[in-house]
């Protein structure tokens, strides 16, 4: 029997009956991807402490799926599985493994260009320009040339809409921190930011699905940031302040504070 179409009314009904549902599912949907993620961010950041790289692995597996299914629409799943990219390839960066880190900083600007889409807002921007920053070091004085002024675009966005944002802040003095001297970066210059970003974690309450992460690297990074300023009590009181907040931190305890350590008094 050929199939009759169906009637008008009949499908408007259906569709109807279907967006309910949609409706009545919605709520449940995003009280799993807010599960799913709270689930998560303790175990990446109990990662970055011990230096569990094959642990942060399976994080990026896990919010690649929920990226491409559930949490496909949501800003925070696209901005965590970011994150989570960039933190693995800065790993890499510091092993001198350039090659391997690009294509994941690349998939890393990509999931934050869409946690921006979806309205990720300066939290977003700040990790893309950051990102951006470190793509801009992996290919070359032209490449360099073409991302920089990207990244530092992205953030003094960032900066302008959340100059309050102690993630914004530390994002911004990192990138300042670690872009070439020639293209308006270095200690000097990131220094100010990330002293800045220490005290705005001091009043730092995220809520709902935003990023909490970051108060231990602003330590980190404003330690790193003085060391090269030839300030070293005072980086290594910084780097204590981390291990203060993460005991055993691998990369403090195996190479931060063994590099101070063995500095020739000036």
């Amino acid at each position: 029997m050929v199939p009759q179409p169906e009637p008008r009314l009949t499908r408007s009904r259906s569709f109807a009956v279907a967006g309910a549902f949609i409706v009545a599912l919605a709520p449940t949907a995003v009280r799993a991807q807010v599960a799913l993620l709270d689930s998560l961010r303790p175990v990446v950041e109990s990662a970055v402490t011990r230096g569990d790289q094959a642990a942060i692995d399976l994080t990026v597996t896990r919010l690649r799926t929920a990226a491409a299914g559930p949490g496909a629409r949501d800003p925070w799943t696209h901005y965590d599985l970011g994150y989570v990219l960039h933190r693995r390839a800065s790993a890499m960066l510091l092993a001198k493994k350039i090659d391997l880190a690009r294509p994941l900083l690349e998939e890393s600007e990509r999931a934050l260009a869409r946690a921006q889409e979806l309205g990720g807002g300066a939290a977003a921007t700040a990790l893309r320009g950051a990102v951006t920053g470190q793509l801009a070091g992996t290919g070359g004085m032209v490449n360099a040339m073409r991302m920089g002024p990207r990244s530092f675009k992205l953030l003094d966005e960032a900066v302008a809409a959340a100059p309050r944002d102690a993630r914004v802040a530390l994002l911004n003095g990192m990138s300042r921190l670690n872009a070439p001297r020639a293209f308006g970066g270095g200690p000097a210059k990131g220094e100010p930011e990330l002293r800045r970003a220490v005290a705005l974690f001091a009043d730092d309450r995220p809520t709902g699905g935003a990023p909490a992460w970051g108060r231990v690297d602003a330590h980190i990074w404003l330690g790193i940031a003085l060391e090269q300023l030839g300030r070293r009590d005072e980086a290594r009181a910084e780097l204590q302040r981390a291990l203060a907040l993460a005991p055993g931190h691998a990369w403090v305890t195996r190479e931060l504070l063994p590099k101070l350590d063995a500095q020739k008094p000036r």
